[in-house]
């Protein structure tokens, strides 16, 4: 017999009891955390709507031998995407700088010491 199991003639621990409350419904709290959540997820999708509408006009970009027209929204993103993957390797070239500098160092203290 599993300890874990309830003996015969013993009522079922408090652990497998769900909450009750005493109208004998499902004790349900209330959730402030999961509530907050909800409403800034739809906030936010809210705002990305009324964004690509409020963007949705043409403008005209120039490049150096041709032009192109598109919406604003996708102007916007195309900078988005563009900031995002240029931070992204930004960091990493200063991170692996800073591994390398770090190792020259830790070589140049061990030359010393020998």
């Amino acid at each position: 017999m599993d300890e874990n199991e309830p003996k015969q003639g013993q009522p079922p621990s408090s652990e497998t009891v769900d909450a009750k409350s005493p109208g004998g419904e499902p004790d349900e709290a209330w959730q402030p955390r999961l509530w907050s959540r909800l409403i800034l997820l739809i906030v936010l999708f809210g705002y990305g709507i009324a964004l690509v509408v409020a963007n949705s006009s043409k403008v005209k970009i120039s490049f150096l031998f041709a032009s192109i027209n598109v919406s604003k929204i996708w102007l916007i993103l195309l900078c988005l995407v563009l900031g995002l993957l240029s931070g992204v390797l930004i960091s990493e070239m200063y991170r692996h700088r800073k591994i390398e500098r770090d190792q020259l160092e830790w070589q140049a203290e061990q030359a010393k010491k020998s």
